[in-house]
């Protein structure tokens, strides 16, 4: 997919004023998405401290910057519309939301929206759903990162300790990437939801029913259990195959730092899902050996305080929340790339649970 020429050999021949006017846009374009995550920050900031609409406010402003919105984001603001009782919100944001790509079977995936059916406001709902304008994704990169998935999940699932299997899956993965890194990342750009569309076990399904596929993993727990009972992907609301890569090598951050953290600028990746990659760069990974990839290792800059305290792990990217200045160091660093604050983030886990409103996807539910 050629999603945009490359200009480095043009913009050498451009005029001077032609450039600036370039940086500028960049620069523009930047600040709206800056624009937009600190709106949706300050949004879920002002409802998990007051409980009322006050909120509203300030997701309106996110939904109105020029900037790239999250599905997910919208869906929030329709269940705390729904908790605060104001159907027109409800159906405001679900709009949103499903011209952004929320499938229509996660919308009951947070536990506040688990008897939606019942409610006097489910047909509206659904109208809203059938008359509202769907976004259009790319459905040729999609099969693409589907089936390099299926490819990479088949190596792994069938090489168990033989040194050459082992050898082709790490080969393999490697290939993902640097797939990923040149046809998305040194664009600026990554294939998530925004490019892709959620994932969904229905179009998954299709995917795999259209190149012949077998999964062999859910095959084994049909095998085992008589079915496959896991959680809906589309509950995750998200794109995870592009971005489950990333999480396997401790090399992806280090590599592609900076050209992750402009995806996050041109809202093709959440700034969340940025401070896990590098958070799990330096837990999950550290002692990992492959010999296909090179990089200096990650030691101790990862404070975002996503991930938990893990026992087995020589090297921690939690700060304990009795270090006052440490934590400083953990809010300044979601600061820095847009992300909530770590002590709002706290209190969305207390409503997630007392109030059934689902802040956390996929990735994140921890």
């Amino acid at each position: 997919m050629n999603i945009q020429a490359n200009s480095c050999d043009l913009r050498s021949k451009l005029p001077l004023w032609i450039l600036f006017f370039i940086t500028l846009y960049g620069n523009s374009v930047s600040a709206q998405q800056m624009d937009y995550y600190q709106h949706i920050n300050r949004a879920e900031e002002l409802f998990v401290l007051n409980h009322d609409p006050s909120c509203f406010k300030e997701f309106n402003k996110a939904f109105h910057t020029k900037a790239r919105y999250f599905a997910k984001d919208a869906y929030i603001a329709a269940q705390i519309a729904l908790y605060l009782k104001d159907d027109q919100k409800v159906l405001l944001y679900l709009k949103r939301a499903f011209e952004l790509g929320l499938p229509f079977t996660a919308l009951t995936s947070a536990p506040i929206f688990q008897r939606i059916e019942t409610n006097s406001i489910y047909p509206k709902i659904v109208q809203v759903y059938q008359s509202c304008q769907k976004p259009t994704f790319d459905a040729v990169v999609r099969d693409k990162i589907y089936d390099q998935c299926f490819k990479s999940d088949s190596l792994k699932f069938y090489m168990g300790r033989d040194s050459k299997k082992i050898a082709q899956f790490t080969q393999y993965e490697d290939s993902f990437r640097d797939y990923l890194k040149v046809e998305f990342l040194s664009k600026g750009i990554f294939p998530n939801e925004n490019l892709i569309g959620i994932a969904t076990d229905s179009i998954y399904e299709d995917f795999m029913r259209r190149f012949g596929h077998v999964d062999p993993y859910a095959a084994e727990e049909k095998q085992l259990f008589g079915s496959t009972n896991s959680i809906p992907t589309e509950y995750g609301l998200v794109s995870k195959y592009s971005f489950s890569v990333l999480l396997h090598s401790s090399c992806s951050f280090p590599n592609y730092q900076k050209l992750l953290y402009e995806a996050v600028l041109n809202g093709y990746m959440q700034p969340i899902e940025y401070g896990l990659l590098h958070e799990t760069s330096v837990s999950w990974n550290q002692g990992m050996k492959n010999p296909h990839e090179g990089c200096s290792p990650l030691l101790s800059d990862a404070y975002y305080n996503i991930l938990g305290f893990d026992p087995t792990k020589s090297t921690q990217t939690k700060i304990d929340e009795s270090d006052t200045e440490g934590m400083k160091r953990v809010e300044k660093n979601r600061a820095a790339i847009g992300m909530q604050k770590y002590s709002i983030d706290q209190l969305k886990r207390i409503d997630q649970k007392n109030l059934g409103i689902k802040f956390f996807f996929y990735f994140l539910e921890r």
